[in-house]
């Protein structure tokens, strides 16, 4: 009997690889599927609906810097890498993107990367704090690309941008796109996130003061306020050529009537704790962050592996197999 058993684990691996099917054996491993830049815009996007957002529209330019960059920091490169210099708003326009927003500060677009072995990993780190948020959350954002490299790590990017209303190029921003690799170090210290505006209450007065955050321009603030950027510096006695900066205290609007107060309970976000990876961000140590507080889970719809349904079927296998080589064992037996 003994010289009949050495057929039973060869037998047992061949239906194993014929009715097994090879991803389910390899999940059953414990060896994590590699993410695809579908299942990453998915799942941006259920967060989005979930938020009551529109969901976001891929785009070829965002997928294809989306691609380089996932690429350039597989193969070691430092985060947020830009070819040739190019600020990631120029990088987009000279894709064929039509950026908006101010595009002295490089327009409403935004990146987020991790090492993530799986896409909600990504997101949970990313509802960390709030720029990487903001990049998934943006009201000023309509267009997304993600893309997946796999090196020693899986890296998982995402960009996110919003176009123009007419989906036409703004008529200057062929020159915000340097023509050489001198010029295309000028623009290097521009801000890697556009922070959104929040509208102040008039005070008493009628008065309204913005505090300027991290990423915002006159432009962006005068456009939130419905003003100019004229007014603006007239009534803050700013010159042509005094820019602003972080922190700074303006009044923007003069007469504005206080809004009612507000009874209803603010939407708040939660936010598990973030993975701890490699550094994802190259934002400076003052930029602000939006205030997120635990209350509710998001859910994320992600398709994960089932490990005990793999199980399942190799336990089943393995007894039909056994059976099998036992029944054969005595059927051909030489009698004593």
């Amino acid at each position: 009997m003994r010289k009949y058993l050495v057929w039973i684990i060869p037998l047992f691996l061949l239906i194993t690889s014929f009715l097994l099917p090879k991803e389910t054996l390899a999940r059953s491993l414990g060896q994590d599927s590699t993410p695809s830049a579908t299942e990453v815009i998915q799942a941006v996007n259920a967060l989005r609906i979930a938020n009551g957002l529109n969901p976001l529209n891929t785009h070829p330019a965002l997928m294809q810097v989306a691609q380089w960059e996932a690429n350039a920091i597989a193969g070691g490169a430092p985060g947020h890498t830009r070819p040739n210099g190019l600020t990631l708003g120029q990088w987009m326009i000279s894709l064929g993107y039509p950026l908006a927003g101010d595009l002295s500060l490089d327009g409403y677009r935004s990146e987020n990367w991790v090492a993530a072995r799986i896409v909600d990993e990504a997101i949970q780190f990313w509802l960390g704090d709030g720029p990487h948020t903001n990049t998934m959350l943006s009201l000023d954002r309509s267009d997304i690309g993600a893309a997946v490299a796999v090196s020693d790590q899986v890296y998982i990017v995402i960009e996110t941008a919003l176009q123009t209303s007419n989906g036409q190029m703004q008529t200057d921003a062929e020159t915000f796109v340097p023509e050489s690799e001198d010029g295309a170090t000028q623009n290097s210290l521009l801000p890697q996130y556009i922070m959104p505006v929040i509208v102040s209450p008039a005070r008493p007065d009628g008065d309204v003061l913005h505090k300027v955050q991290y990423g915002q321009s006159l432009w962006s603030i005068a456009t939130a306020y419905q003003t100019t950027v004229d007014q603006i510096r007239v009534w803050n006695n700013l010159d042509d050529d005094t820019s602003i900066v972080e922190g700074y205290l303006l009044l923007v609007q003069k007469g504005a009537t206080q809004p009612a107060p507000i009874t209803a309970t603010s939407f708040v976000l939660e936010t598990s704790t973030p993975i701890i990876a490699s550094p994802m961000s190259t934002m400076p140590a003052s930029t602000p962050t939006i205030s997120i507080q635990p209350t509710s889970t998001i859910p994320i719809e992600i398709d994960e592996p089932n490990p005990s349904s793999a199980r399942s079927w190799l336990v089943g296998l393995i007894i039909v197999a056994m059976i099998a080589g036992f029944w054969l064992a005595l059927s051909i037996r030489s009698p004593e």
